[in-house]
């Protein structure tokens, strides 16, 4: 079973590591890429670090695995957003994004949260499979991909309760 952890509040340069390390390894999976945010400051880490809770996914000491939970200042405070989300290739297809995501889920239903949402790129069937198994449904929303010319994205949402 891993270990799944909030990153705490002095631990913004652990999340540059792992981000930059998941970015560099699947740099298709995310809207982002390593040259942009490898070029951040210090202070644009600290910054995107204090914008959620970072939860880190460990075996036996080793990271396995990244989920984040933002809430944008505009959002209902019953409304959270999932980022970020990645495995290590070593740990792939063993269920750790079901877990690790999961976890996250759970911790955030028991915080009185509602709703929860995420973006998914299209084409990208093993996630939209793993979140459609977490509860996870189209909200019928795409968009285009400014930095990716040609690709999109579908806004997946999940109802505590199920409304």
């Amino acid at each position: 079973m891993p270990d799944i952890k909030p990153l705490v509040p002095d631990e913004w340069e652990r999340l540059k590591k792992i981000r930059l390390a998941a970015l560099q390894e699947s740099p298709d999976a995310f809207l982002s890429t390593y040259d942009k945010e490898n070029a951040f400051s210090d202070k644009e880490w600290q910054a995107e670090f204090d914008r959620g809770i970072w939860h880190v996914c460990t075996r036996s000491g080793r990271l396995i695995g990244l989920v984040g939970v933002t809430r944008e200042r505009e959002t209902p405070s019953d409304e959270r957003f999932l980022e970020y989300i990645w495995v290590a290739p070593g740990s792939r297809r063993e269920h750790v994004a079901l877990e690790m995501v999961g976890a996250v889920l759970d911790d955030l239903r028991v915080a009185g949260v509602r709703t929860v949402y995420l973006w998914v790129l299209d084409g990208n069937e093993v996630a939209v499979l793993l979140y459609q198994r977490l509860g996870f449904v189209s909200t019928g929303r795409r968009q285009p991909i400014e930095a990716r010319p040609g690709r999109t994205e579908e806004q997946m949402k999940l109802v505590f309760g199920g409304g």
